[in-house]
């Protein structure tokens, strides 16, 4: 086996079926299912299930699951948030239904709740408790993304959730970890956190905001990112996650990335 797959994700506002096998003909070893409105979410996702389920058979692929970003999985508001929680239960329910071996959440941090920056995390703490227990049940592993914003910008507070929420682990975002931060900051993220990181998210940036561009269309000093990712071991799963109109910057992004990640050691 390579010591890399690389996968896309699709566009939540475009035709799912057609997205997928759009990125699975590019060559790509699997899709990662943003499951989001307006036409990837549970419903349109469940219509498909035995097409979903054929078309990775047929490419020889596999599926890995993508929460929405703005699912209120840390609310204070207790009704709001076990509403959140059913919503994200139905996420948890389409991973199994495809055989996803893990599914991404995001910490929900508005500005609003982070101000109060230890009850956010504490929230957080409460929701994604409750979301490994259910995927405990369904055989499917829930990953906590690094967002880099409010009450969740750094390594520690990520660290905080995996020290406080037994059986989560992460899905390190590269392009996040260059926010308000650089290769010291992925090392950091590496350090405190290395031996959690299950996979992996790519996509590029201007340094200051989550533009999520193709690799090597920003300022992302890639070669330098790489070589820390390369000196810490990670062998396993990279999603390109850029948000572009023509789908064939995914292969170009992940011929770019692959050259570098898969070079020869000198």
């Amino acid at each position: 086996m390579a010591d890399f797959t690389y996968g896309g994700m699709n566009n939540p506002h475009r035709d799912l079926m057609e997205e997928i096998e759009s990125i699975l003909e590019l060559g790509l070893d699997y899709v990662e299912i943003t499951v989001e409105w307006p036409y990837s979410w549970v419903d349109t996702i469940l219509n498909h299930i035995v097409e979903l389920n054929d078309l990775a058979s047929s490419h020889n692929s596999f599926y890995l699951i993508h929460s929405p970003w703005y699912l209120e999985v840390g609310h204070p508001y207790d009704e709001v948030r076990k509403g959140a929680l059913k919503e994200a239960f139905k996420v948890l329910d389409i991973a199994a239904r495809l055989e996803s071996p893990y599914a991404t959440f995001h910490p929900f941090t508005p500005g609003w709740l982070a101000a109060i920056r230890e009850k956010a995390r504490e929230f957080n703490v409460v929701g994604f408790r409750e979301l490994v227990a259910y995927s405990k049940e369904k055989g499917v592993q829930v990953l906590v993304e690094n967002v880099d914003h409010g009450a969740f910008r750094s390594p520690s507070d990520i660290r905080y959730l995996v020290d406080n929420v037994p059986e989560l682990f992460v899905t390190l975002d590269i392009g996040h970890t260059f926010l308000n931060g650089g290769v010291d900051k992925l090392r950091s993220y590496i350090n405190k956190l290395g031996s959690e990181i299950m996979h992996l998210h790519a996509h590029d940036n201007d340094l200051n905001r989550d533009l999520h561009l193709p690799i090597g269309a920003g300022r992302i000093p890639w070669n330098e990112a790489v070589e820390e990712i390369r000196s810490w071991g990670y062998k396993g799963t990279v999603t390109l996650e850029p948000h572009v109109s023509d789908i064939d910057y995914l292969r170009i992004s992940r011929d770019k990335l692959s050259s570098l990640l898969e070079a020869p050691s000198h």
